[in-house]
């Protein structure tokens, strides 16, 4: 995950001349669109089946997470490490809620 956003974080910081504005805005929707599709496909690997969860609505939380207090800079400079990119989620699932376990048909 980490290499996945510093190669998306760099390319659309080489496009960006400064912090703030339409620009920042932009910057910072796409960098939360990468982590998002990099931790769903992460975590949709990962989940034994007849696990149900909202993995979007839970990556999406965690992306929400790492950026939070963060600029474009911050992030360009610091990517977030696999192991905070874990923790966020764990923290995420647990302020969702319970996943749901589908009994063997």
């Amino acid at each position: 995950m980490k290499r996945i956003l510093s190669v998306a974080l760099l390319s659309f910081t080489l496009a960006a001349c400064s912090e703030g504005g339409a620009l920042n805005d932009t910057l910072k929707v796409s960098v939360r669109e990468s982590i998002v599709a990099t931790c769903t496909t992460a975590a949709s690997e990962q989940i034994p089946e007849g696990i149900q969860v909202d993995i979007n609505q839970v990556c999406g939380c965690a992306a929400d997470k790492v950026m939070d207090g963060k600029s474009v800079s911050d992030l360009v400079a610091n990517p977030p490490s696999p192991s905070e990119g874990v923790a966020k989620v764990q923290a995420c699932l647990k302020e969702l809620g319970p996943v749901t376990v589908n009994p063997a048909a």
